[in-house]
């Protein structure tokens, strides 16, 4: 727009302007600058960021930056200021966020390093799956999305007891409903390509997909973290799922040392799932009620790569049903068939590698399916499930359990299924009492296929059998 025609607009407005253009600048192009700026107000709101420069931090006792950031309301999408905040202290500083809730509305990236995200209450995710899908944050493994990256080093999330996410999950149950892995669906907060990270005090409500996941990271801890995800929708209640496939509590991907420490799970998935290439990983006084377990795997998946998971250290784990959805597996190691059907996230095999130095002790598990399930041929497509069974290229090895009590809710109580071409070796049990929960096929109760028996491996009962009772299941 030319000059001249904005005069006119120019003098009605000039009272208005007074306060807000140095008038004395007779500058055209100050002018229009101060114009655009009063006619379209700044869309992030700086307003709502309060930036102290020397803010005595009582935890370590030294001055640093904090921002505190309000939220805009009303279900108005805090993006922009939430990422200004970021930028203005996310390094060496203190980015609180102390209200009720915050909006994001589109796939958010992030970057701290030296620093606090103190979150007082929740940052929730909007509802609109169009708008996810078509703008996701792609994730290499299995075709997947993100739906918040966080990068950086030396940085700590605290949600204080009393915040974290609430990721809008009722409309993803509902949306996804019987398909797993459904293209786009985003995992709520990803730590990716981090070093020395503290997760703590938080929560993960309602998560739209899996709950978090670990990238490409190391030294990384979860303390005293939660996870809910509850299906309200009544077309899921008698669904064998309920519809709350795919939200895990935390998987790990690439990444070494990572720590669960007091982690609370309730949902319909893997409580925990180890991914390829996780090293060196400890969980200590993990509680899981309902889904699939504690997961090794799912490993294995692409045609000649090799993968592993290397030194894990479990304790202190209690798998319990929740009131609305049963455990499935309690500890669940799964690595997919030898041969390749279809692609990621729901086809593939033919992968290779290796899974060993894994130690767990003091499980405690009520009415699991299968309590210990090893499942050498999986694979999500229907109709390719059975033809690949024995041609598993992954090695299972070096595994020790000890001190597992409880009951299963069926016959299964040991079902370890590993392939002929690759057969499990060096695995124990030690103070193992856990109990069918039923008496009328004791043939399947404790089974060992391909598996290599020393004579002390302390499960007596386990023995080869080609029963096709209760068959297993590709989760």
């Amino acid at each position: 727009m030319r000059l001249s025609n904005l005069l006119p607009a120019l003098a009605a407005l000039t009272p208005a302007l007074a306060g807000v253009i140095d008038l004395s600048i007779p500058s055209a192009g100050d002018l229009l600058t101060e114009l655009d700026r009063f006619l379209h107000p700044d869309p992030s709101h700086p307003e709502l960021l309060e930036v102290h420069e020397d803010y005595l931090d009582v935890h370590t006792g030294k001055k640093r930056k904090l921002c505190v950031l309000h939220p805009r309301g009303e279900g108005k999408h805090d993006d922009q200021n939430f990422k200004a905040a970021v930028h203005e202290c996310g390094k060496g500083g203190i980015v609180r966020l102390p209200d009720a809730n915050y909006t994001i509305g589109s796939p958010l990236v992030i970057e701290l390093h030296n620093s606090v995200l103190d979150v007082h209450g929740w940052i929730s995710f909007s509802a609109d799956i169009d708008h996810w899908v078509k703008n996701r944050m792609p994730f290499e493994f299995q075709n997947l999305a993100l739906a918040w990256i966080i990068k950086g080093e030396n940085y700590v999330l605290d949600g204080n007891d009393k915040g974290g996410i609430y990721g809008n999950g009722q409309a993803w149950y509902s949306w996804a409903k019987d398909e797993g892995n459904k293209y786009g669906r985003p995992m709520s907060f990803a730590i990716v390509e981090s070093k020395n990270v503290v997760v703590k005090n938080w929560s993960v409500i309602q998560p739209q997909f899996w709950a978090s996941i670990v990238i490409r990271s190391e030294n990384v801890l979860y303390k005293d973290y939660y996870v809910n995800a509850t299906q309200y929708d009544p077309g899921a209640k008698d669904h064998f799922l309920t519809w709350l496939q795919n939200t895990d509590g935390c998987d790990t991907y690439k990444s070494h040392n990572v720590t669960f420490e007091n982690m609370v799970y309730q949902g319909g998935d893997d409580c925990l799932a180890l991914k390829p290439n996780s090293s060196m990983i400890i969980a200590k006084n993990v509680t899981c009620h309902g889904g699939t377990g504690i997961a090794f795997g799912s490993i294995g998946q692409y045609k000649g790569v090799l993968d592993y998971i290397d030194g894990v250290r479990m304790e202190d784990i209690t798998l319990l049903p929740s009131s609305q959805h049963l455990m499935k597996n309690g500890l669940y190691f799964k690595s997919w068939l030898g041969l390749e059907f279809g692609e990621p996230p729901n086809g593939g095999g033919g992968g290779a590698g290796y899974a060993r130095d894994i130690k767990v002790k003091n499980v405690h598990m009520e009415k699991i399916n299968r309590p210990v399930f090893l499942q050498s041929d999986l694979i999500y497509l229907e109709k390719y499930r059975g033809k690949g069974h024995d041609t598993g290229l992954f090695q299972w090895y070096d595994i020790h359990m000890s001190n597992i009590t409880g009951t299963s809710s069926d016959n299964r109580v040991v079902f370890m299924d590993c392939s002929k071409k690759t057969p499990c070796r060096d695995i124990t049990f030690k103070d193992f009492h856990v109990t069918p929960g039923k008496d009328d096929d004791h043939e399947i109760n404790f089974v060992c296929n391909n598996v290599v028996l020393g004579g002390k491996d302390g499960l007596n009962e386990c023995h080869p059998s080609e029963s096709t009772h209760e068959a297993a299941v590709s989760e």
